[in-house]
Parts: C-alpha cells; sequence; structure tokens
C-alpha cells in the first residue's frame, strides 16, 4: 500500500504536468463546462418571467443550476475514450508489465483534472453566487460530502467501464456518446429532475449529480436516496472490475 501512494504521488505531479503544458486549451474546456448550468439557468428563469408554471421557484433554479457547477465540476470523469484508445492501440501494455495497478494513472488524471477544475471555476462559481445572491438552507455538509464522493466514484467507475469494452469492440464511441447525452439528461444536468417523471428518481443517473444538490438544497427522507447511491455505487465498481478482470484475460496487442 505504501509504494502504490508512492507511485500515485507521482503520478499525480506528471500528470499535472501534462495538464499544465496544455492550460489553455484546458481553461477554455474547464469554463466551458460552465456553459450548460448557466445558459440552463437563465432559460428556465426566463420561462418562469414568461408564466410559465413550475412545482418550483425561481430561487430554487438559481441555487440548484449555481450548485450544480460546483457538483458537476468535482464528480465528471473523461476516462473512457482515454482507455479505450490505450486498449485498441496497445498502449495498455505498457502498464500490465509494470509493477503497480494499472488503472492507477486514470485515477491520478482524474484526481488532477478535479484539483485544476477547482482553480479555474472557483472563482467564477464564486461571482455567479454574490451576482444572483445564492441563499442555501442549513445543509448536512457531512452527507452532502459523503453523496459528492459516492457520485465521483459511481461516475468514474460506470466511465471505466464502458471504455474496458474496448477489449471486445474496436469502437465503443457509440456507446460513450448515448452514456453521456443518457447522463446529462437524467442527471438533472439541463432539467431539474423536480420537473422530470418520477421514475427517473430511481435510475443510477440521479445519483452522478442530482442526489448530491437535493441533499444540499434541504430535501427529505435522504436515508433511502443515501442507501441507493451507496448500492449503485458498489454495483459500478464490481462490475467495472470483473469487465477488467475478463478483458484482461481477452487482450492481446502487439508486444503484449
Amino acid at each position: 500500500m505504501r509504494a502504490t501512494l508512492r507511485v500515485l504521488r507521482r503520478l499525480l505531479g506528471v500528470n499535472l504536468g501534462l495538464a499544465m503544458a496544455y492550460r489553455g486549451e484546458f481553461a477554455f474546456y474547464v469554463l466551458g463546462g460552465l456553459a450548460t448550468p448557466v445558459v440552463s439557468l437563465l432559460i428556465w428563469r426566463a420561462a418562469l418571467r414568461s408564466g410559465a408554471r413550475l412545482p418550483v421557484d425561481e430561487t430554487y433554479l438559481t441555487t440548484y443550476f449555481v450548485l450544480m457547477g460546483v457538483v458537476q465540476m468535482l464528480t465528471s470523469s473523461w476516462l473512457a475514450p482515454y482507455l479505450a484508445a490505450s486498449i485498441r492501440r496497445g498502449e495498455l501494455s505498457v502498464w500490465l508489465v509494470r509493477p503497480v495497478p494499472s488503472p492507477l494513472d486514470g485515477i491520478a488524471n482524474n484526481l488532477v483534472e478535479k484539483l485544476l477544475k477547482l482553480c479555474w471555476q472557483a472563482p467564477a462559481i464564486a461571482l455567479l453566487w454574490w451576482l444572483l445572491d445564492v441563499r442555501l438552507p442549513d445543509a448536512r455538509w457531512a452527507l452532502v460530502a459523503v453523496s459528492v464522493a459516492l457520485a465521483a466514484i459511481l461516475v468514474y467507475a460506470v466511465d471505466h467501464l464502458i471504455g474496458s469494452l474496448a477489449f471486445w469492440f474496436d469502437d465503443v464511441g457509440g456507446l460513450i456518446s448515448a452514456n453521456a447525452l443518457l447522463a446529462r439528461v437524467l442527471s438533472g444536468g439541463v432539467v431539474p429532475l423536480a420537473l422530470m417523471p418520477e421514475w427517473t428518481s430511481a435510475l443510477p443517473y440521479r445519483f452522478m449529480l442530482s442526489f448530491p444538490l437535493e441533499i444540499a438544497m434541504g430535501a427529505p427522507a435522504l436515508a433511502a436516496g443515501l442507501a441507493l447511491q451507496v448500492a449503485y455505487t458498489a454495483i459500478a465498481v464490481l462490475g467495472a472490475r470483473a469487465v477488467w478482470r475478463a478483458g484482461l484475460r481477452a487482450y492481446a496487442a502487439v508486444g503484449a
């Protein structure tokens, strides 16, 4: 374990250096991630002011979408396309001969991504928070932190599982795009789940984004939701691990 942590620390440094080499491009990518919540907020506020009857008010929508920028930043993952490309090109072979777990580099990259996103997006979110005068209820912040951590693990595990399907399929790009579209809609990334049909609340996508926001905004009946989030996260992690191990047994590449 100590050796693994030492390797992880080095990989964090390597990935940080790579990200900083393209810091201009990364900055545009990160700031672009705020476009969805900001545009969605403007659309819904305009709808309310035009007379639309919704089960939530403008204060709820403002708080929801500003908070979404924070939670989305802390839970996102872009592993699947890079993992799939690594498997398809045979680049994974390099990691398989090293005396460290091969997924460690992906974990380091994801953590560095979140750190840099935090540095770039925090000022913009703070400005939005001040301009829109966001007010929060007395949230249970320990539960919010736990839920955000579970959401991050769930998103990463699903990403890893989909990317690992490249062991058997030449191109998983369509599946990656389909999952990204479903996640954006069914997680509450475009439309709050309070405005969606009730059945969407039972899907795993809710627990990738919406559920931590619900806790932060003081939603009731958290015990059942948290239990379901833990269950979905455990299933995703175990599923990703099983697919990864099965894929390694089937893996063949030049130099492998």
